[in-house]
């Protein structure tokens, strides 16, 4: 099974350092020839030349990335996109099937985005359907292309039981596997003590600005505790959704707040020295959607490794995490901050949260789909 060659289709861009991409890449690439085909890095062959750092083939993490560059202009075009991500896709096929003749082969992908119609392509592959969030609550042609890819995907994995209960409704054999978290940059969280006592008392957030976030709430804590300093980490992403949002301003009013301060980028590799900084961390979704009711936020693993306690809303995949007493799920924030600052965190909670995060590792997700290969 070592040499079943694996193609990679993806929408995030490769700058975006988006961990479900890069680790599940590196993680098979260590026993399976890896190729990717980077649908969110597509480019007008023009531009190509006035990038800062141009690339049309790369390796990342022992797999070989491919760049869709289109001939024709106007790249914001679906028709346009589908037409260049359809050549390259071609060309990978034909590639497999020619340099793994009578091999099995494998396309594997994360999103529901422009797949479906690439998947034809790929007819006598198996198909992975590695489902990490709940893609019908996102947007009408989302929900469609994710329906489309449970029919006739070889198999699909979902990232907690929420999200494979809510997809099971169409397709029964959805299997529940780990969330994946990037264990190895918390080596240094293994040594657990009790955060110390700061002045003053630290709240943080980690993550992207987007209308994912419940703004209403955020305002009314940040101007509850006024005591209280809150440090967030991570850039602006407006209109997620693929429709137009009042994110930036709605974060902008956030800012005028004395006691708020804005990090705009950070790297993984810095989040454990980042937290180390804060005594809370926080997951302020909007439970309106249920693109976030149905989430998994990776960044519950990173609040967990670091060892500090979490305030969120109700999420159901963060639900067990409440009734084993390591996070606190809640409707209004500020009482449960408060609460924390008053009783602090004891090395035995720190410990619960370790071995949740121990068991959501990368390694455990992906050797999760690997032996069903």
């Amino acid at each position: 099974m070592n040499n079943v060659p694996v193609i990679f289709l993806f929408n995030s861009p490769i700058a975006s350092g988006c961990d479900y991409v890069t680790q599940t890449m590196r993680l098979v690439a260590k026993k399976h020839p890896s190729f990717g085909l980077a649908l969110g890095d597509i480019i007008f062959f023009p531009k190509l030349f006035t990038e800062r750092e141009p690339w049309a083939v790369r390796s990342l993490r022992g797999s070989i990335i491919i760049r869709p560059i289109s001939v024709l202009p106007g790249v914001r075009f679906r028709w346009v996109r589908m037409a260049t991500y359809m050549i390259y896709a071609l060309f990978l096929s034909l590639f497999m099937v020619l340099r793994y003749f009578g091999s099995k082969r494998v396309v594997w992908f994360f999103e529901p985005f422009h797949i479906p119609a690439l998947l034809p392509i790929f007819s006598g592959f198996t198909k992975i359907y590695d489902c990490v969030d709940y893609y019908p609550a996102f947007n009408q042609r989302a929900k469609s292309e994710h329906t489309t890819l449970l029919r006739v995907a070889s198999s699909v994995y979902a990232n907690s039981a929420p999200l494979a209960k809510a997809i099971r409704v169409i397709r029964d054999d959805v299997v529940t596997v780990p969330l994946g978290f990037a264990e190895t940059e918390f080596e240094r969280a293994r040594v657990l003590t009790v955060p110390p006592r700061k002045t003053p008392f630290t709240v943080g957030y980690i993550g992207s600005i987007s209308s994912r976030i419940d703004f209403p709430l955020l305002t009314r804590t940040v101007k509850k505790l006024r005591d209280v300093q809150f440090l967030f980490f991570g850039s602006i992403e407006p209109d997620v959704f693929g429709r137009k949002d009042n994110t930036y301003d709605a974060f902008q009013s956030i800012l005028r707040c004395s006691n708020v301060q804005w990090i705009p980028s950070i790297s993984k590799a810095s989040i454990p020295s980042v937290l180390a900084r804060t005594d809370v961390g926080i997951i302020p979704y909007r439970i309106d959607n249920d693109f976030n009711r149905y989430s998994f936020p990776m960044k519950v693993m990173e609040y967990f490794a670091a060892g500090r306690p979490v305030v969120s809303t109700d999420i159901y995949s963060l639900r067990q995490f409440a009734k084993a007493g390591v996070l606190t799920i809640t409707p209004e924030f500020a009482q449960a901050i408060v609460y924390t600052r008053n009783n602090g965190w004891s090395r035995e909670k720190q410990k619960q949260q370790r071995a949740f995060a121990i068991k959501h590792s990368w390694k455990n997700k992906i050797h999760a789909i690997m032996r069903r290969m």
